[in-house]
């Protein structure tokens, strides 16, 4: 198995299509779906799609628990899992057809039972024989200990397994010690991490603490919607431009950028082209309803 993705706080997606948000109004759905997702179970899906060898990792629960396996299923995906007895959340997403809008309602889950920790991390360790690469995304649910994902960074690194990282704040800093091969956050999670507290980050000081992490070893990739990405080369910031697109939905985007910056840089180690296929995969997902895909199923639709 060549990619191992873990995310400790999965999600039922509803997307529905509407004609135009109207706020204190009634807002009727032209459409609806509903998909497994969550930023791992959307790189997971995108890396599959990509012809990659992948396995994701998460906890479920509650009554929600068989449905989200029987949609990862359908999607073809590998799926390994812990009872966390912890119901799954769901989110929701209005699109407006008129303005190519997505507006994201985003649940909290309740916390995962006492014994999920601990198993998690057995689990993982099961499953880190022959990985190259792990890809730890997002938040954690409430009820894991603070030090979980750094501590999934510094098993993998011990190991010899490469490791991409997309979250930020404390779980971030904390991880930095092990040395993470690739950080993907976007520019203001990349502020409120290295910069907490400060309204005003100018770029030249983005670029220098990019730069200052890229001689640490550690590779950064920042984001920024639909502007530049920002990534070090040769000691120095190159910003690529993201070609404009009429978005369907962006939600996953970000995620399918990871996929396609993995499935690259994993093999060659080569971040110019490595960017390419991120801003192609992201590109793509924004092209399509489904979120955290690059390519419908013949059955689905735009």
């Amino acid at each position: 198995m060549r990619f191992l993705t873990v995310s400790l706080h999965p999600v039922l997606q509803r997307t529905c299509e509407i004609a135009s948000l109207q706020e204190n109004q009634v807002n009727r759905c032209l459409s609806l779906r509903v998909d497994a997702s969550g930023k791992g179970v959307n790189v997971t899906r995108v890396l599959h799609q990509l012809g990659k060898e992948v396995m994701h990792l998460t906890q479920l629960g509650g009554v929600l628990a068989r449905y989200f396996v029987s949609l990862t299923s359908r999607d073809g995906l590998a799926l390994s899992w812990v009872d966390s007895g912890s119901e799954i959340r769901i989110c929701t997403t209005l699109l407006s057809q008129s303005a190519h809008t997505a507006t994201e309602i985003v649940e909290e889950a309740p916390p995962v039972s006492p014994h999920t920790d601990e198993q998690m991390r057995a689990r993982f360790l099961q499953l880190l024989p022959g990985i190259r690469m792990v890809i730890l995304s997002g938040s954690k649910a409430p009820g894991f200990t603070a030090d979980i994902l750094p501590w999934m960074v510094r098993q993998a690194k011990a190991r010899g397994v490469q490791v991409l990282l997309d979250y930020r704040g404390r779980d971030l800093l904390d991880s930095l010690a092990y040395k993470p091969d690739l950080i993907k956050p976007n520019r203001q999670e990349f502020q409120d991490t290295f910069f907490p507290g400060r309204s005003i980050v100018s770029d030249m000081q983005i670029m220098e603490k990019m730069i200052a992490l890229e001689q640490d070893g550690i590779h950064v990739v920042l984001t920024d919607g639909a502007q530049p990405v920002w990534y070090v080369q040769g000691g120095r910031v190159v910003r690529r431009p993201v070609e404009a697109v009429v978005p369907i939905n962006v939600i996953g985007s970000g995620d399918a950028f990871a996929a396609g910056l993995a499935a690259v840089w994993s093999e060659s180690g080569d971040m110019d082209a490595a960017v390419d296929k991120a801003l192609w995969c992201g590109k793509q997902n924004a092209r399509l309803i489904k979120p955290g895909v690059i390519r419908l199923q013949d059955k689905e639709h735009f």
